[in-house]
């Protein structure tokens, strides 16, 4: 006789009858093995997070001690030199032609007298861009809301 549900599924699939605490043990170990292997699992990639957190410190850190380097030379430089006034010529930097700042000031100059304020070019800098051209135009192209 049958007393339980589980007993009759186990015994219709295989033909063998197996009891409670077999069906229990199996079910026990399978849950076990899972519950472990999760646990491994959550153990694995913490390590490596608090691996590639460390890396990452360090690059940031390295980073941040060029940028002082790089702030402390920068004044060192600026001290030796007389300091310009941005009205008379705005500073041309990153290789900048002189003819285009005279073109951009000059541009800037016009805007500011249509609307009757005073405008001064401080400085230009090149705008460094991160995709060419046709790349930014298929991602305008591809992203713009239907």
């Amino acid at each position: 006789m049958y007393y339980n549900t589980a007993q009759l599924l186990a015994s219709k699939l295989s033909g063998k009858d197996y009891t409670a605490t077999d069906i229990a043990s199996v079910v026990i170990t399978g849950m076990s093995v899972v519950f472990i292997g999760l646990v491994l699992l959550v153990l694995f990639v913490s390590i490596y997070g608090g691996l590639f957190n460390k890396a990452n410190q360090k690059k940031k850190e390295k980073q941040e001690a060029e940028k002082q380097a790089a702030e402390a030379e920068k004044a060192k430089k600026t001290e030796n030199k007389p300091v310009q006034s941005a009205v008379n010529a705005p500073a041309a930097t990153d290789g900048i032609e002189e003819e285009i700042v005279a073109v951009i000031a000059a541009a800037v100059a016009a805007i500011g007298e249509k609307s009757g304020k005073k405008l001064v070019v401080k400085s230009i800098k090149r705008s460094v861009s991160q995709r060419d051209p046709w790349a930014a135009a298929g991602l305008v192209d591809n992203t713009r809301p239907f």
